[in-house]
């Protein structure tokens, strides 16, 4: 599962592949549009539980593994939204393309290679080993229920 998670995660940056370099900004396949949106990461999550989690043995679990998958894809919208080197996210296309940055935008004002990393490690790599290690440490008191072994 922490396979198919990684890649929705990725999956949004599918655009830089699929649409031409030379779309304009307020295009709807342009980069951090659709496939950067709640609807996308909505239809990926569900697509992706059925292709990979369709079987029996998935059945008491393929919610809560359509919403971590729904999470992971809309991660990745939420971390680009932190980031000052773009026009901006579209969330919410294709219903409106109007393109959205949170008010704190931490990511990009480097401008070396090295400084980028620090930027990202110390915004997104250090808080998610925290949660991390708290969901473990929370797990283990027994606060929260375990899951099944898959």
């Amino acid at each position: 599962m922490c396979l198919v998670a990684a890649a929705c995660a990725a999956l949004p940056d599918i655009d830089v592949i699929v649409s031409p370099l030379d779309l304009a900004e307020t295009s709807l396949f342009a980069h951090r549009a659709i496939t950067h949106s709640l609807t996308f990461a909505l239809l990926a999550a569900a697509v992706a539980t059925f292709i990979f989690f369709r079987g029996p043995e998935w059945t008491q679990r393929r919610a809560r593994i359509a919403v971590i998958l729904g999470l992971a894809l809309v991660s990745h919208a939420c971390f680009d939204a932190l980031s000052r080197y773009s026009w901006g996210v579209e969330f919410f296309a294709p219903f409106s393309l109007q393109r959205l940055r949170f008010v704190w935008t931490p990511l990009g004002d480097s401008s070396s290679l090295a400084g980028q990393l620090v930027q990202e490690a110390i915004v997104v790599l250090l808080p998610a080993i925290l949660l991390g290690w708290l969901g473990f440490k929370i797990r283990r008191r027994g606060l929260l229920p375990k899951a099944a072994s898959a």
